[in-house]
Formats: structure tokens, C-alpha cells, sequence
């Protein structure tokens, strides 16, 4: 169990890292492509031992090919690394979970597109406006479907917590990387302000 919930933050907080360093340019790219491989092994192994952790990985994959979210080099070599391991190995999976999490690990994407979309027009004060973004935002749909899975139980609780570990240690980069954002652009605010000062002196 330890395992899977210290796997799955790492795995989280990486693919983050690997996102934030090619669309946001806050990371450092190399970095990020020679992490690739080796958060592919550990997510290939993590499925390799573990049939339902293999589902819920899987689901990831699925969800995020079928959404196009594959858009760097980084991205590309890391899940090709994971798919290539995982044919090799004959992974064993659970066919309906794994239906039933991919379907909800696209909903998840859409859902967390339109949250991005709309932000900007959510009243703070409007609890179920805040509630959507929340669960829409914090890509809870796939969670609720691991939930669902335990209570029936088909899968251990604790994958609920690995993925809710995942999610959150992938949430907790992105905030690091809008406040480094935010420090670059007040940085080359402050340049800008002292090079006009400069000028008038």
C-alpha cells in the first residue's frame, strides 16, 4: 500500500513538472525530459504489480491520448516508454474498471478544460458555482469512479488515496509554478520600471 501512495505523488507531481516545463516554461526542460523515463518505469512497475493499480494507470493513459493532452516530446517518450514495458510484461488489468475509469478520466479533462474556460464568469459567492469548480478543477470524477469500484468493492480503498495524492501533488506543483510565474513576470516588471527610471536620470 506505502508504495503506491509515495508512487503515485511522485508520478503526480512529475507529470506536472514535465507539463509545466514545456507550456509554461517555468521548469527546466532538460530536466523534465530526463525524468520522463524514469517516472515511465516507476509507473510501468506500478502497474506491472498490481493489476488494479494497472486499471487506474491505464485509465490515466487512455484518458489523456483520447484527449490529445500528449503535446511534448517529454510527454511522448515517457508513455511510450510506459505502453512499451507494460506490452512486454503482459500486465493484467480489469476490463470493465478500466472502461468504466477511462470514460471518467476524459470527463475529467473536459470538465477540467471548461473550468479554465469559464473561471473568469464563476460567482465566488454562488456555492454551487464553487463546488463545480472545485470538482471539475480537481479532476474529481475519476475519483468518485474509484470510489465507486471500493464500495463494490472490486478495488482496494486505498487507491482512492493514491489518487487523490496524485492529484494533489500534480496540484501543488502547478501552484508552485503559477507563484515562480508570477515572481518571473515581477522580476521583468521590476527590470522593465528600473530601465525607465534609468532613462529619465
Amino acid at each position: 500500500m506505502y508504495f503506491f501512495l509515495l508512487s503515485y505523488s511522485i508520478l503526480g507531481a512529475g507529470l506536472k513538472y514535465i507539463d509545466d516545463a514545456f507550456d509554461k516554461k517555468i521548469f527546466n526542460r532538460s530536466i523534465a525530459i530526463a525524468i520522463a523515463p524514469v517516472l515511465s518505469i516507476l509507473g510501468a512497475y506500478s502497474m506491472m504489480i498490481d493489476p488494479v493499480s494497472a486499471t487506474i494507470l491505464l485509465a490515466v493513459i487512455c484518458g489523456v491520448l483520447l484527449k490529445g493532452k500528449i503535446d511534448n516530446v517529454a510527454f511522448a517518450l515517457g508513455f511510450a516508454v510506459v505502453i512499451l514495458i507494460a506490452a512486454l510484461s503482459g500486465i493484467q488489468f480489469l476490463v470493465l474498471p478500466l472502461i468504466l475509469l477511462t470514460t471518467a478520466a476524459v470527463l475529467d479533462e473536459v470538465g477540467n478544460d471548461y473550468i479554465d474556460s469559464v473561471k473568469d464568469q464563476l460567482n465566488p459567492k454562488n456555492p454551487f458555482h464553487m463546488f463545480t469548480k472545485y470538482f471539475l478543477g480537481h479532476r474529481w470524477i475519476m475519483k468518485t469512479g474509484i470510489l465507486f469500484l471500493a464500495i463494490m468493492n472490486l478495488v482496494p480503498l486505498f487507491f482512492l488515496l493514491a489518487m487523490i495524492l496524485f492529484d494533489y501533488a500534480y496540484l501543488t506543483v502547478n501552484a508552485y509554478s503559477q507563484v515562480k510565474c508570477q515572481m518571473t513576470s515581477a522580476s521583468k516588471i521590476g527590470k522593465v520600471i528600473a530601465s525607465v527610471g534609468h532613462i529619465f536620470k
